[in-house]
């Protein structure tokens, strides 16, 4: 078995890492965008429910206005641990990137070592087999 053979289940490794980190990477990408889009809800339910009260121009009742401002002070909170959570998704998806980016130049440097042992090895056969042919065409040669 050649060198560059007995390296194969070290090479599957390093490219099963390299995927498992890939698809984490994809995944945290997923949960960060689909945050984003959550924060984009709630920021557009905010600014549409300001919009309508200050459309209205009814008068209201001081316990009105300190519901709505209960109301929006608790959407606001919402609003600001949604952009929390995001800042969290953010730092995940920065540490999955470099992970993967990590993974994917072990895998590359594996690689490299292997195609560099395989061209050893189909080096080391083609001087094995000229030397055979070398010594059949001598040994011949001294027969004639």
């Amino acid at each position: 078995m050649t060198r560059a053979k007995r390296l194969q289940p070290v090479v599957q490794h390093t490219d099963d890492k390299e995927q498992r980190a890939l698809r984490e990477f994809a995944a945290s990408q997923g949960l960060l965008e689909s945050e984003r889009a959550r924060l984009a809800q709630l920021e557009a339910y905010r600014f549409e429910y300001l919009d309508k009260r200050q459309g209205r121009t009814a008068v209201y009742t001081p316990v009105e206005l300190q519901e709505f401002n209960r109301f929006l002070r608790q959407l606001e909170q919402v609003i600001e641990c949604q952009r929390d959570l995001i800042r969290q998704r953010e730092r995940d998806l920065a540490d999955k990137r470099r992970a993967w980016y990590a993974t994917r130049a072990d895998s590359k440097a594996i690689h490299k070592v292997v195609d560099r042992l395989q061209q050893q090895d189909d080096y080391e056969q083609e001087r094995r087999e000229q030397k055979t042919l070398d010594e059949f065409c001598q040994r011949k040669h001294r027969r004639l």
